[in-house]
């Protein structure tokens, strides 16, 4: 016997209506079957409260008539197979619509969101501005401390003759260097000192022309990385430009050694004077 077969005799078996045969099969069924189980007991309390209730308050034979109709009709709805659910058409679109009428902030989060990271992306990958070689910032901090007197130099001079004298002499002490030739009736020397720069030897040389203080650092920088940096070509030679502190700072190469200018000046001054002012110097 199936379950269908079992609850369509539901009352009559309750009420011991049915045959001794079809009793005994829906008996078997019920003791094997754990949902319909279930639901014959459930119906039996029911009608047992129903029966005790009506007995203690006397209801009307009309009202019990009733109650049993309308139990009847809704076992009979309960025990029909459930017809698959169907999504309706259009339940997409229309969740899109409801969203956008309903939750304008959110859509518009959902919007922005993506194009600020696309945007952030493409800002860091392409057009983020390309960072300094430490020269420039170190250049730039030296010159600014040079500038407000807080950098002791070991020589001071305003003999013309003591600036040629200076590079032979640095060059004597650093040979990796190699030191220019610097024309003394435009600069004045201020001052020097040695320095080291990432772990290199360097030569820092203080010097005042154009009415401008401006630092001059030599080092050696054959390994130094300053390919990043904005170029231009002036004179006949390549030089690399950056800006830090509000100091220009103006640098070339010559050998294995790196030249740094750096001054209030701008930039195109300061490729001036490194190509008219100071000369490569030939050993």
């Amino acid at each position: 016997m199936t379950c269908k077969e079992a609850i369509e005799q539901l009352h009559e078996f309750l009420d011991n209506e049915l045959g001794d045969a079809n009793y005994t099969k829906i008996r078997q069924h019920i003791n094997m079957c754990h949902e319909c189980c279930e639901k014959f007991e459930f119906e039996q309390a029911l009608k047992k409260v129903i029966r005790e209730k009506t007995q203690i308050h006397g209801a009307p034979q009309h009202v019990l008539q009733s109650i049993v109709s309308q139990w009847a009709e809704l076992n009979e709805e309960r025990s029909r197979p459930k017809a698959p659910a169907v999504e309706p058409k259009g339940t997409f679109l229309q969740g899109i619509l409801d969203l956008l009428t309903l939750r304008p902030a959110y859509v518009t989060m959902a919007v922005l969101l993506p194009m600020t990271i696309i945007g952030l992306a493409a800002y860091l990958a392409f057009f983020r501005p390309a960072e300094y070689s430490p020269i420039v910032k170190v250049a730039a901090e030296r010159h600014d401390s040079f500038v407000n007197n807080n950098m002791h130099l070991d020589l001071v001079s305003s003999d013309s003759n003591e600036i040629r004298r200076h590079f032979q002499n640095l060059q004597r002490s650093n040979l990796v260097i190699d030191v220019p030739e610097c024309n003394g009736h435009e600069m004045e020397l201020l001052g020097c000192k040695n320095y080291n720069l990432d772990g290199k030897k360097s030569a820092y040389v203080g010097l005042r022309g154009h009415q401008n203080k401006i630092s001059l650092e030599m080092i050696n920088g054959s390994g130094m990385n300053i390919a990043k940096l904005q170029h231009e070509f002036y004179k006949g030679r390549s030089y690399y430009f950056g800006k830090h502190k509000g100091y220009n700072v103006v640098i070339w190469k010559h050998g294995n050694t790196l030249y740094s200018l750096t001054s209030t000046m701008d930039r195109k001054g300061l490729m001036r004077v490194a190509s008219e002012s100071i000369l490569s110097y030939n050993k």
